[in-house]
């Protein structure tokens, strides 16, 4: 029998590695299966956009302004997972599929400039201003804290009372909760994710300080700089806190807490020893890549096992990571008895649901890191294999 399992692992292995970005799109094409999420984007190029920093998402399928067989479900983007980075093609007119781009090196880019004639992007209205034109609109958009995207209705709209205004939005998601075709109006993104923001950028991480907010999520980091890029790719996450690994409560310990605040401030720093607080960078002028180079010794991270082979230091455990579909994490475990005659050891591969380890523990000799498929650089592979062609965030 351990023969045929370690041909089931040769044959794991070599089907999850991938060789070429593929940034081929699909007409007419439905992936069926596979579903993670659906949100609504204005276009083919935010819907990969999403796919690409989605935690999870490998693969999508987009229904244009042009479809025409269920007009509701219009400008709807699925997200779609897979182990195999492949899913069942269906022939659906009007639908167009493709992959994420987070294999793809330089290609990798939240910034999206692009601005939608005739669209209404909807989500929550918190400010409303007589603006000149769109691009006065998406400026103030970019230089608002809360702001993720933004309607502008022009002076031909037909209601006299909502002409030239520029109204500034947000979602818990930072997609639109809806999209309809409207007459007159102009519709964009922030571009603050393209370093355009003119606010200033809070780069100092705060010891021994609790931020007060209003909490969105929280998930598990190795360091407050991690916690940090966390935060920056979050959708409406504008300052953190994080908790080391000398917390006084061991549960939370190694926690990062992703906040929020109406005024963008917290509401109340508070001085605690080993908790260390910061800002999001998205304002910043020099782009912050939504990867984590570094490795952690004497560190775990624990997660959903994808597999396990034996390589020879963590080095070529993050490459191997990097390489393989759909592993997020991993920890290399270097011990004599976790090694074979070769002298290379075991390299576990890990994801989980949100990108991040569901624990992180402190074990002597393990060393841990993150696949580094986010980061903007053409990625060396250990193997070319050309099965495979997506927040972030994390994402």
């Amino acid at each position: 029998m351990l023969w045929t399992y370690q041909i089931f692992n040769f044959i794991f292995f070599f089907t999850t590695v991938f060789g070429e970005c593929i940034t081929q799109t699909y007409e007419n094409t439905y992936f069926q299966g596979g579903d993670v999420s659906a949100v609504f984007t204005p276009n083919l190029e935010y819907c990969r956009i999403v796919c690409t920093y989605h935690p999870r998402c490998l693969l999508f399928t987009y229904l244009p302004s042009t479809w025409t067989k269920e007009p509701a479900k219009r400008f709807t983007c699925f997200l779609k997972d897979s182990d195999t980075e492949m899913l069942p093609k269906v022939v659906m007119a009007g639908a167009i599929s493709g992959h994420s781009f987070k294999h793809c090196g330089t290609l990798v880019q939240a910034c999206s400039k692009d601005v939608h004639a005739g669209l209404d992007m909807q989500g929550t209205n918190y400010n409303i201003t007589t603006a000149d034109s769109y691009q006065e609109c998406q400026k103030r958009c970019t230089n608002d804290n809360i702001c993720q995207f933004f309607t502008y209705s022009s002076e031909a709209f037909h209601s006299a009372d909502f002409r030239n205004k520029c109204f500034l939005k947000f979602t818990m998601t930072g997609t639109p909760t809806a999209i309809r075709l409207f007459n007159n109006v102009v519709s964009g993104f922030s571009l603050k994710p393209c370093q355009l923001a003119q606010t200033d950028c809070r780069m100092d991480i705060f010891q021994h300080t609790d931020f007060s907010g209003i909490k969105l999520s929280s998930v598990f980091s190795p360091d407050t700089f991690v916690c940090q890029t966390i935060c920056t790719y979050y959708p409406t996450c504008l300052f953190f806190t994080y908790f080391t690994s000398e917390w006084e409560v061991e549960t939370q310990r190694n926690l990062c807490l992703l906040q929020i605040s109406r005024s963008g401030l917290p509401t109340a720093p508070v001085q605690r020893e080993n908790a260390m607080s910061g800002f999001s960078l998205l304002n910043c002028k020099r782009s912050s890549p939504a990867c984590h180079f570094r490795t952690y010794t004497d560190t775990n991270f624990l997660g959903d096992e994808l597999n396990v082979t034996y390589v020879k230091g963590h080095q070529a455990c993050q490459q191997v990571c990097t390489d393989t579909i759909r592993c997020q994490f991993f920890t290399y475990f270097p011990q004599r008895e976790s090694c074979n005659k070769e002298d290379k050891c075991k390299c576990y591969l890990r994801m989980s649901s949100n990108g991040s380890p569901t624990g992180i523990v402190h074990e002597e000799g393990k060393i841990s890191g993150y696949s580094l498929r986010l980061c903007k650089r053409k990625l060396s592979t250990v193997l070319r294999i050309p099965t495979f062609g997506v927040f972030m965030l994390a994402f």
